[in-house]
C-alpha cells in the first residue's frame, strides 16, 4: 500500500496538509513544505525531510516521466542534501531516500507507484495553480510530464 501526503510550512514552522491550506503562499518562488511517502508502512520520506515542496514535486514528476523509457531515476532535494531514487526491478520499483549515512527503501509495483503519485501529484499541482497562480505555467507542465 502507498500513502502520499503533501504538507505547506509555514513561516512559524507549523505543517498544514495540503487539502486544508486556503491561502497563498508568502514567497511563491519558495514554498516550502513536506512530502510524505510511505511504501507497506515504510516511511521513505517524511516531514522531517521539508524543502521547497513545489520544486520537490516537479523533481519526482520529472523522475516518472524518465521511468517510461529508463530503469532508474533519480533527484537531489531542492535546497537539501536528500537523494531520491526510483528503479525498476522487473514489474517493481525500488524507492530509496538517502539522507547522510541514513537510507530508507521499499518495493511498489509500477502500476501502484504511477497511480499513487500521479494521483497526489496532479492534486497537488492543481491545488497550487490556484494558491500561487504566478507559478501555474510551470505547474502545467509538471502536469503533462505525471501523464506521460
Amino acid at each position: 500500500m502507498i500513502t502520499i501526503r503533501t504538507f505547506l510550512r509555514s513561516k512559524d514552522g507549523v505543517f498544514q496538509q495540503l487539502e486544508a491550506c486556503g491561502t497563498p503562499p508568502g514567497d511563491p518562488d519558495y514554498i516550502e513544505g513536506a512530502v510524505e511517502l510511505n511504501i507497506d508502512g515504510v516511511e521513505i520520506l517524511g516531514r522531517a525531510e521539508w524543502d521547497y515542496v513545489d520544486q520537490l514535486w516537479a523533481y519526482m514528476a520529472n523522475m516518472i516521466h524518465a521511468l517510461r523509457t529508463r530503469d532508474e531515476a533519480s533527484a537531489y532535494f531542492p535546497d537539501q542534501p536528500i537523494l531520491l531514487t526510483f528503479e525498476r526491478k522487473g514489474n517493481r520499483i525500488l524507492v530509496s531516500s538517502k539522507a547522510g549515512e541514513t537510507t530508507r527503501r521499499a518495493s511498489a509495483d509500477e502500476s501502484e507507484l504511477f497511480a499513487a503519485i500521479g494521483t497526489a501529484g496532479r492534486e497537488f499541482f492543481e491545488k497550487m495553480s490556484d494558491l500561487a497562480r504566478s507559478n501555474s505555467a510551470g505547474y502545467q507542465i509538471a502536469l503533462a510530464k505525471l501523464r506521460g
